[in-house]
């Protein structure tokens, strides 16, 4: 498992290569459509203990004081280069408002055929009706409904 530090040392210079700029534990990067955001995050329960959370902020979803199209994920700490594979692969997602409005779209369909009742109760075939995108299941109706109307 890879130290917070030898991460930061590792990934700096690929983020900055991507064009994101440091601020505190973060590095971001502007668009004309969405902010994305890589994360350290430090753990209470110990200086070795992190969490890797890239996300992205959908810039044109203002905030309501509470979440503001945020969407994110948790990256497990393994190695240096997995952690930046995973990374890659979570900002591939997010490459216009037009997938994103189709994602979730997708999404909504997939929540009406799988209410969370039949979930709880394991009568979900995930990979027979796989999830769009689990990340979506963290985003609120009201910016579900905010990302429509874009």
């Amino acid at each position: 498992m890879v130290t917070k530090n030898e991460l930061i040392e590792y990934i700096s210079p690929l983020l900055k290569e991507y064009g994101f700029k440091k601020k505190g534990s973060a590095w971001l990067k502007t668009t004309e459509s969405f902010t994305y955001r890589f994360y350290i995050q430090g753990s209470v329960y110990g200086s070795d203990q992190y969490y890797i959370r890239p996300g992205i902020i959908i810039n044109s979803i203002p905030s309501d004081g509470i979440k503001y199209g945020h969407i994110s994920a948790d990256i497990a700490v393994t190695t240096k280069e997995e952690i930046w594979s995973k990374t890659q692969e979570f900002y591939s997602q997010w490459h216009s408002i037009e997938y994103l409005k189709t994602l979730v779209l997708d999404f909504i369909e997939w929540e009406k055929r799988n209410p969370v009742e039949k979930r709880r109760n394991g009568l979900v075939n995930y990979e027979e009706d796989p999830v769009p995108s689990e990340y979506l299941f963290a985003v609120t109706e009201r910016t579900k409904k905010a990302i429509l109307e874009l």
